[in-house]
Order: C-alpha cells, then sequence, then structure tokens
C-alpha cells in the first residue's frame, strides 16, 4: 500500500456523486490535499458506476455555504457484505476547485487548535 502524501482531517460534508447519468447521495468522511473518502449513503444497483480510475464529478457546500464541483478519479472501493450496506469509495482530485484548497486551509487550522 502506497504512503499517504498528506494527512486527512476528519469532516462531514453531505456531497452528491455524479457518475453517468445516475446521482448517488453521500458524504465526505474526511478530506486531504489531493483527495478524500466519500460514503455512498445511496443504494447502488450497477457497481460498475464506481470502477477503479473511473472519473466522477462531487458538489458539495462548504461551510461557508459556497457550492464545490469537482471532477475525482476513484481509487479505492470497501467490499461490502450486502447490498444495502454503504459503499465507501476514496477519490483523488482530478481538477481542484481554489474553493476546496480555502476548506482544506480552514480545516487544518482547527484540526491543528
Amino acid at each position: 500500500m502506497e504512503k499517504r502524501k498528506s494527512r486527512r482531517i476528519p469532516v462531514r460534508l453531505e456531497a452528491f456523486i455524479l457518475t453517468g447519468e445516475k446521482t448517488y447521495m453521500g458524504s465526505i468522511e474526511n478530506v486531504s490535499e489531493d483527495g478524500f473518502e466519500y460514503l455512498v449513503e445511496s443504494p447502488i444497483m450497477v457497481p460498475e458506476d464506481f470502477h477503479y480510475e473511473k472519473t466522477v464529478e462531487i458538489y458539495f457546500q462548504i461551510p461557508s455555504g459556497e457550492a464545490v464541483h469537482m471532477y475525482c478519479t476513484v481509487k479505492w472501493l470497501s467490499k461490502r457484505s450486502s447490498v444495502d450496506e454503504p459503499l465507501t469509495i476514496g477519490v483523488k482530485i482530478a481538477v481542484p476547485s481554489p474553493k476546496f484548497s480555502g476548506l482544506i486551509q480552514t480545516l487544518d487550522i482547527v484540526s491543528v487548535n
């Protein structure tokens, strides 16, 4: 397993993930400068929607109320014991947003204090 290049910061942000014609609801569970962990809370009927290296779109609001939209690449998926269990995916940010960089700086300051 590859060592992480940046520290992960725990957070919970409600978010939407778009893949193809489908939209899934879920939450961002932790963030870093290059990616984050996303918990898909919507039922997934087609596991191929989140295959390794697939590009997905993620929309969420940061605490200031601003909307953030980013393209990310799926890097890993959790194993599930049933289809009713939420799927956890790890994504790497392909197209960073300046708003996301500001969020990371804010969270980093709060988590250190």
